[in-house]
């Protein structure tokens, strides 16, 4: 990771050309992210750029097949085909359920 606690690998060749398509695929975890780059084939789908990271840290410690995944923070399937610079997320599940989250804080401040 660099100094922001980024761990980047590029494994593609610039942006995408004319028969191929670069994006990102990113994972988040609560003190840092890694980003890594795929080039894929035009017509690509997002099963296709999970399949071009299962392979590699930390992505192969994850369960890629039941993740929910999204562009840009719209949950898609996995048949969606990508886009050239589309950032592919993959969503780790809630540790707390938001609402829950929020009446403890309120309870906290009354007190």
């Amino acid at each position: 990771p660099n100094a922001a606690g980024v761990s980047e690998v590029a494994s593609g060749v610039g942006v995408g050309s004319a028969d191929g398509l670069t994006v990102d695929v990113v994972f988040a975890l609560p003190d840092r992210y890694c980003v890594e780059r795929v080039t894929l084939p035009r017509g690509a789908t997002m099963a296709d750029a999970l399949a071009a990271v299962a392979g590699r840290e930390p992505f192969a410690a994850l369960d890629l097949a039941r993740m929910p995944v999204g562009i840009y923070g719209e949950v898609v399937e996995r048949g969606k085909v990508l886009d050239d610079g589309d950032r592919v997320e993959l969503y780790r599940p809630l540790q707390v359920d938001p609402r829950e989250a929020r009446r403890r804080r309120a309870g906290v401040r009354r007190r």
